[in-house]
């Protein structure tokens, strides 16, 4: 069973159910008049210490729960122990999370750059990434066409939003529009969810040299991100191995001390 394509199909009934309550038009006259801000993810990736971004979930198809009671909150603590940016899953039906989650994570962490973390299909997404206060969203090559990348690039940009386009495999690399902010790896295959480490480490020198190179999923120690630096890339995404932690906020601190 392809995971993705379940996930994916059921997002694109979630926003078309999504657009009968609010017209998309209206929703884009919000995203226009919505705050921005000057949170770059980018930025912040290549200026901090560490790299990481901080993901906040409670549950994935591949786990289960993880923190099934965990409070945004956590988002503030991140900021104070040192993350890049964070991540925060929105998905409710196989992440347990929501748009409210990236909201409240903004109003505790109002300086840190904020990833919408969804499996984005439409242009609406990136309008409520906008009102919820996120700084980028995500792109998944393996659900979208290159026009697509292209395209929702150009308006995310247009909302003042970054874009992280993620890869898994180096058949996806044609799809690579000149204009995303960071190209990301991700070590687990979506299709399946099997994690692979070493999908980071072969796919890297493939990437264009200039791209701030992200690895995903997968990283369990400070050592693995000793190895993927030494590999090329600039940031780290990582979730599970600090939400399933009693502390993660901690666990976090610890990963980038022993990590510099």
């Amino acid at each position: 069973m392809n995971i993705l394509k379940t996930i994916a199909e059921a997002k694109r009934a979630e926003v078309n159910a999504m657009k009968a309550l609010v017209a998309e038009r209206e929703l884009e006259e919000r995203a226009e008049q919505a705050e921005r801000r000057n949170n770059s993810i980018k930025g912040s990736i290549l200026s901090t210490p560490g790299g990481i971004i901080a993901e906040f979930k409670r549950r994935s198809p591949s786990k289960g729960e993880i923190s099934p009671m965990a409070n945004p909150e956590i988002v503030g603590e991140y900021a104070r122990a040192g993350a890049a940016a964070s991540s925060v899953l929105t998905d409710t039906r196989f992440f347990g999370g929501s748009l409210a989650d990236l909201a409240l994570a903004r109003k505790v962490a109002p300086q840190l750059p904020l990833l919408r973390k969804d499996f984005t299909v439409d242009p609406y997404q990136i309008y409520q990434a906008r009102i919820a206060g996120a700084d980028a969203i995500l792109l998944i090559a393996a659900i979208l066409s290159a026009h697509e990348i292209a395209e929702f690039t150009e308006i995310a940009h247009r909302f003042s939003l970054e874009v992280l386009l993620e890869l898994h495999d180096p058949s996806e690399i044609n799809k690579i529009s000149f204009d995303v902010d960071l190209i990301g790896v991700n070590n687990r295959d979506l299709r399946n969810f099997a994690t692979n480490l070493g999908a980071s480490v072969n796919l890297a020198s493939q990437l264009p040299p200039e791209a701030v190179k992200i690895a995903e999923s997968g990283i369990t120690s400070p050592d693995d991100i000793v190895r993927l630096r030494q590999a090329g890339f600039n940031g780290f995404l990582i979730g599970e191995a600090f939400m399933s932690t009693p502390n993660p906020a901690q666990t976090l601190k610890q990963f980038i001390n022993d990590s510099i």
